[in-house]
């Protein structure tokens, strides 16, 4: 199954509020790294239920320059308090992140990795965190990789800079994550949630009703 996540950029705490407007999204995402200072933790852990906290690195997307140390203290804390969050692999490689339970993430913006690569690099996080998560730039040789991927099974595969709905094709075929934005894109290739909601909404009730048109 795919979850819908929601991405709301956070660039001061008065966003925290607008979070209960998108619960009808599986997971809230909230990238924090729109903001120059990460907020209260406090004022974020009576979300839990729902929100995916992202620091998102200038290296891989990010929109501030977070202090890593500041970073790394913060995701600590939000592993202490079970809030989940989304941390770079490098990062939590680096910094020693606890990553059980976690999306683990990797990024390639300006080409397209080989499949030992990516492996490589999310080879220690396979069998204890939640999600792999790789995102990949929309150039020769990515539809086969991010499908190769997916035989990893915990693993979310976004293409960049394509189709929005090669995203949906991807949940098809076992993506565990689809992000849309919530009014202002944080990525490329994203269409509003409400969109994929709609769209996966509407395949999984073909699903229920005939199981042989998307089973083929």
């Amino acid at each position: 199954m795919t979850l819908i996540v929601a991405s709301l950029p956070i660039r001061s705490e008065e966003d925290l509020k607008k979070i209960p407007s998108f619960y009808d999204a599986d997971l809230i995402e909230l990238r924090l790294d729109y903001s120059s200072s990460l907020p209260s933790i406090d004022k974020i852990e009576k979300f839990k239920e729902k929100v995916l906290v992202t620091i998102r690195d200038t290296r891989e997307g990010g929109i501030n320059f977070i202090d890593p140390k500041i970073k790394a203290d913060y995701l600590q804390e939000l592993y202490k308090r079970g809030i989940l969050y989304d941390v770079e692999a490098r990062f939590a490689k680096e910094y020693n992140i606890p990553t059980d339970g976690k999306i683990v993430s990797i990024h390639y913006f300006d080409r397209v990795p080989s499949y030992d690569e990516v492996i490589e690099i999310l080879r220690d996080f396979v069998n204890k965190s939640w999600i792999l998560k790789v995102a990949v730039v929309g150039k020769d040789g990515y539809k086969e990789l991010l499908a190769k991927l997916l035989s990893l099974g915990n693993v979310a595969v976004l293409p960049m800079g394509t189709n929005p709905l090669e995203r949906v094709a991807f949940s098809i075929l076992g993506s565990k994550l689809i992000y849309g934005h919530t009014g202002e894109e944080t990525a490329k290739g994203q269409l509003h949630y409400k969109e994929f909601k709609k769209i996966l909404d509407y395949l999984t009730s073909i699903s229920i009703s005939s199981p042989s048109i998307l089973m083929g």
